[in-house]
């Protein structure tokens, strides 16, 4: 088939809009898909250079790995690790000036050992004797005791049949007694706290019985002492003996009991208050019956040193 020369013209020049429409969509098509690309590279370095800087976290190191040992570099002589020595307590000074300071330069001077540290302004260390009366005192609170022990009640109020003491002791002197009876041994609370006005009449009767007016034997010691200077009315005493007696003797240190007290005393903080070889010391003849309370620690170390309370007291600077 053979076209005309226009026919052929036109068909020409619509191959050539087919093939530049053709080359159209395919540039078009490539810039598309491009862009994206492009946008998505653009995008990330900014988003790194927006995100926050995020903390290091430290790996844990693995418990069980093993430390390479450092070693000496040789000819180097390394000094052995010294363990930490304790920090000692610091020891508290104590005043020479002050009783207990006293009592430990007064103890060493004469050979004694280490006194205890005690308060001798407390009431067990009350001192009365010829010269240091208590006068007309009174003691704040009595107890009354069964005079064998049978019974270990304390009554507070006045009984005539029992034995009175300061109730501060009454405990003590009740464990005393409960021992001794323990150990098979009888035991009687013979006399206690003497009022002010007993001790008087007591002085008067016995001055008169023995035709002395001081209440003093030959040796000039006490056998008898006047109102005001006897341990009674402080009522830290007591005299104790195996039965009543109505006038005592040197012949009741003889007994069981007795002995036993003087043996065991100290334990229950009492210690014998008049004992013989001290006359010149306590001013007071011999009792071997009379004990009186100090308190346990005053007591082993009076007992164990032969110390009187005295003597004790002089030790802390108490005359």
């Amino acid at each position: 088939m053979r076209y005309s020369r226009g026919t052929r013209v036109i068909l020409a020049f619509l191959v050539f809009m087919i093939f530049a429409a053709y080359s159209y969509l395919q540039i078009a098509g490539y810039e598309e898909l491009r862009a994206p690309a492009q946008a998505a590279d653009t995008a990330a370095p900014a988003e790194a250079a927006e995100a926050p800087a995020q903390e290091e976290i430290p790996v844990a190191s693995d418990p069980q790995a093993e430390t390479p040992a450092v070693q000496p570099e040789q000819g180097v002589i390394t000094a052995p690790a010294q363990e930490a020595q304790p920090t000692e307590e610091p020891v508290p000074t104590v005043d020479p000036n002050s009783p207990y300071g006293k009592a430990l330069a007064n103890a060493a001077a004469k050979g004694l050992p280490q006194p205890p540290d005690v308060d001798v302004t407390s009431w067990e260390f009350t001192l009365v004797n010829g010269d240091h009366s208590i006068g007309q005192y009174e003691p704040e609170q009595l107890a009354y005791l069964h005079q064998t022990l049978d019974e270990t009640d304390i009554q507070t109020s006045y009984n005539g049949n029992r034995c009175p003491v300061d109730l501060r002791i009454a405990e003590a002197l009740i464990a005393m007694g409960r021992g001794c009876k323990d150990a098979g041994l009888p035991i009687f609370l013979s006399s206690g706290y003497r009022s002010y006005g007993d001790q008087a009449a007591n002085f008067t009767r016995v001055c008169q019985n023995n035709g002395i007016t001081d209440g003093k034997d030959g040796a000039g010691h006490y056998i008898t002492m006047p109102a005001g200077c006897s341990e009674h009315q402080l009522a830290l005493c007591c005299d104790i003996t195996d039965r009543y007696y109505e006038i005592k003797s040197a012949d009741i240190v003889k007994s069981d009991t007795v002995e036993w007290l003087l043996a065991h005393c100290a334990e229950y903080g009492f210690v014998q208050r008049f004992p013989a070889g001290k006359e010149d010391v306590t001013g007071v003849m011999n009792e071997t019956w009379h004990f009186r309370y100090v308190g346990l620690e005053a007591a082993r170390y009076m007992t164990d040193n032969n110390l009187v309370l005295e003597e004790f007291l002089s030790l802390y600077g108490v005359e």
